[in-house]
């Protein structure tokens, strides 16, 4: 009896989470989305990398807020309390599910996909530093997150 109780919670259990990983499979790369459909607020999590391994830090909170101002220019804000906050101005014109600004001081990388009308917006913001020594820019720390439109 005991016995047929477990394995009844097991398979119960195994269904629920396999039900979860559905959800997160159904969203698809948003090609041929509008760019009104990047506008918005989205919260998610990400994990900090810093050059010292006792910095780095997982499940932090990640907020991206995007404003498609006019003609089609987006202004994107990243903040991720206490590790990072970055600002860029982009336009987008096209219908591709990914953005990419990149500087020699930073850089931010997005991918939009959706499932019906709930969005998800995955990405990168790094922050890169000058090596003097080898005369190269390099990353100096970076945030990679997921987070979902409000």
């Amino acid at each position: 009896m005991m016995k047929n109780l477990l394995l009844t919670l097991f398979i119960v259990l195994a269904l629920g989470f396999q039900q979860c990983k559905k959800d997160q499979e159904n969203f698809a790369y948003c090609t041929g989305c509008p760019v009104s459909a990047w506008d918005g607020y989205y919260n998610g999590s990400g994990a900090y990398f810093a050059p010292e391994p006792s910095d780095n830090a997982d499940g932090i909170e990640v907020k991206v807020t995007i404003v498609n101002t006019y003609d089609s220019t987006l202004k994107i804000t990243v903040d991720v309390p206490g590790y990072i906050t970055e600002n860029f101005t982009t336009s987008k014109k096209d219908e591709n599910h990914y953005i990419n600004i990149w500087s020699d001081e930073r850089s931010l990388d997005l991918g939009l996909s959706n499932k019906g009308n709930e969005y998800r917006l995955t990405g990168t913001v790094k922050k890169n530093r000058y090596n003097k020594i080898d005369e190269v820019w390099e990353v100096d720390r970076y945030v990679s997150f997921e987070t979902y439109k409000n």
